[in-house]
């Protein structure tokens, strides 16, 4: 037979000074950050590739110019495009930032 003490917890339900651990959720801020780095390092090869096809028969270093604007422009594009995916996809799954509790 149980004692008092073992019975009145039984009674009072779940201890109450114990947390329960969620489960891991990507934050949305790391969903943007993810997707953000990703494509912008997606967009940056493709605009690598895109500055060597392209090349014109100017000089060589004009020819690396173009290839540098090009990769800076395929990442500032791959970077916009995975902000927006990766904010998308935290507010389309309803992933809300946990609040921080103090104490």
């Amino acid at each position: 037979m149980p004692n008092t003490d073992e019975r009145q917890r039984a009674t009072q339900g779940p201890d109450p000074t114990q947390k329960e651990v969620p489960d891991r959720q990507i934050d949305p801020s790391e969903s943007v950050t993810l997707f953000a780095i990703a494509l912008g390092a997606i967009g940056a090869l493709v605009g690598l590739v895109a500055g060597i096809v392209f090349l014109s028969d100017s000089a060589f270093g004009a020819a690396v110019l173009n290839c540098l604007i090009a990769v800076l422009a395929g990442g500032s594009a791959g970077v916009v495009a995975g902000g927006t995916v990766g904010a998308a996809i935290g507010v389309m799954r309803g992933v809300r930032v946990p609040k921080q509790l103090d104490g």
